[in-house]
């Protein structure tokens, strides 16, 4: 892990701290493990791009295409990814055009956007992968009660203080994800909350039969 924080050169101590944490305890790792061994991967709201490090780490016969809108995460992740087959894409996930893919990733991102736009970028998903192809979203859980609340404040503060350029949205529990993504016509597997961790990220994953 340490080998991919130290390709990032910009930022202070606190950036690296949290890139480090994020690699090392993020559960970030476990969510490539989802995803298939070869071929397009795209990563929606991915910022700087540290799965996208992760991914090419572990099968480099993956390409990463990695989407976001603040131009300053992609300039990092860019700068980062040189000789690596991983591209940065400055753009809004609600217009941006999906490519053809094996697999996606919607992590930490969904309870950004309103219920309306949830939706219309989960019909976008479901229609652009690929017979097989695999789609991975993590997404805080009200059903984590206590971890919720503090997750959800963490949300509150980070927005509000800019370190994350969104506003809240949405939030659905896991089972209402997992029904989203099988009325598409994907298999869908729901993962416990993560035993260790103080926030309620509950992980979904849908498969194109």
């Amino acid at each position: 892990m340490s080998s991919i924080g130290d390709r990032y050169k910009d930022g202070g101590l606190g950036a690296h701290l949290y890139r480090w944490l994020r690699l090392d305890h993020g559960g970030l790792a476990a969510l490539a493990g989802h995803l298939p061994p070869a071929g397009l991967i795209v990563d929606l709201g991915s910022g700087a791009g540290l799965l996208a490090h992760l991914l090419v780490a572990a099968e480099p016969a993956r390409r990463v295409v990695c989407v976001d809108h603040d131009a300053g995460r992609i300039a990092s992740l860019t700068a980062s990814a040189t000789g690596l087959p991983i591209e940065g894409v400055v753009a809004d996930l609600s217009t941006w055009e999906l490519p053809r893919c094996a697999g996606i990733a919607l992590v930490d991102v969904l309870h950004y956007l309103d219920a309306p736009q949830q939706e219309a970028l989960l019909d976008r998903c479901a229609a652009a992968l690929e017979p097989g192809g695999v789609l991975v979203l993590r997404d805080p859980d009200p059903d984590g009660r206590t971890r919720f609340d503090l997750t959800r404040a963490h949300e509150r503060v980070a927005t509000g203080l800019g370190f994350t350029k969104a506003r809240v949205g949405h939030y659905r529990r896991g089972a209402e994800w997992s029904l989203q993504l099988r009325v598409r016509g994907l298999g869908t597997t729901v993962e416990r909350l993560p035993r260790l961790s103080p926030f309620a990220d509950r992980t979904v994953v849908g498969t194109r039969a």
